[in-house]
């Protein structure tokens, strides 16, 4: 009768119909003979995927539950996108926009793709979902000052129209009124420049004339604001669904590039169960036409499985950000956009 070593032999070369009969048809119970005989670790995975697609996934799924530490062997040999850390096994990614391909991409049965939001979010441009945010700059933006950007607005006025006279026929309010002079002249100093930003009718008239140009430039602040205070809300959601998946935020690694005065960038992210996630692949197309080492990285196996369950991250989105974070990004972007 034929050794062990020479059933793993036959086994490796694709010649497993040849002996089969003698371990019943069962691949299994083949498996399992060798394993009780210390030879499952003899069993040469690359061979066994030229010749049977589903003995591979059979073979490499028992090797993983005898000894889970082979999960190191699988990664140095198939997962072509993880690397070994000493606290674990990290995703390298191309750019964060890959981290879209674990959402769901349907345009059909919602108001917005997943996917697509997720790119946006994740991608190197500026995303801005909404414009025309600001619609009246006194109360949404002026109102909502800190005393510091109170003084700052102060002082610019003052920087583009104080101590000089203004005229009641090209500037309109019950305040101008009151400190005009027989002439129906105005003068903006250092002690009324509070009382007129605090007087609406009156911003209101600087804002179409003399301060038009802040006008505008407070208005683009405002959408950016709205859009920056939406863009965290939505990058915190989009982190819930990927703590499922990824443990942490992404960790960056420098490389410098030979001959190339550039420095290239690489985004990691540490994977949660890197052994269930590929136990689980193994489980699922065990016996099917679905090779674990066809996907060649843990992106594509791990995406090939949510497809097929249906199990695609999904993010669930507020119509408006939180107002609290609007008004802080107005005063904290303020001076940037005053000058």
């Amino acid at each position: 009768m034929a050794s062990v070593q020479d059933f793993v032999v036959k086994f490796n070369n694709g010649e497993w119909e040849d002996f089969s009969s003698i371990f019943g048809d069962d691949i299994n119970t083949f498996l399992s003979f060798i394993k009780k005989r210390g030879f499952l670790f003899e069993i040469d995975l690359n061979s066994l995927y030229d010749t049977d697609e589903y003995l591979f996934n059979s073979t490499l799924k028992m090797m993983l539950e005898v000894d889970p530490s082979y999960l190191t062997t699988v990664v140095q040999s198939y997962l072509s996108d993880v690397i070994i850390r000493p606290d674990g096994y990290y995703l390298k990614l191309r750019d964060q926009e890959e981290l879209s391909e674990f959402f769901k991409d349907d345009q059909y049965s919602r108001e917005y793709n997943d996917r697509d939001v997720v790119k946006s979010v994740m991608g190197e441009d500026w995303w801005e979902p909404y414009s025309d945010t600001v619609h009246d700059l006194y109360d949404d933006i002026i109102k909502v000052l800190n005393d510091k950007n109170i003084q700052e607005l102060a002082s610019r006025i003052l920087e583009i129209c104080g101590n000089q006279e203004l005229s009641m026929d090209d500037y309109h309010s019950d305040l101008f009124e009151e400190l005009s002079d027989e002439d129906r002249n105005f003068t903006i100093t250092e002690s009324n420049i509070r009382d007129i930003i605090n007087d609406e009718d009156s911003m209101k008239s600087l804002f179409k004339d003399i301060l038009n140009d802040i006008y505008h430039q407070l208005r683009n602040m405002g959408d950016n604001a709205y859009n920056q205070a939406y863009t965290d809300e939505v990058y915190k959601v989009i982190w819930n669904e990927l703590s499922t998946l990824f443990e942490g935020k992404i960790e960056w690694e420098s490389k410098k590039l030979e001959n190339n005065p550039n420095t290239l960038h690489i985004p990691f992210v540490k994977i949660q169960n890197l052994y269930n996630d590929v136990m689980e692949f193994l489980n699922d197309f065990n016996g099917y036409n679905e090779t674990f080492i066809d996907y060649d990285g843990y992106t594509s196996m791990k995406t090939y499985w949510m497809d097929q369950h249906d199990q695609f991250l999904t993010i669930r989105l507020s119509d408006y950000p939180d107002h609290n974070k609007v008004e802080e990004y107005i005063n904290d972007m303020f001076t940037d956009y005053l000058y």
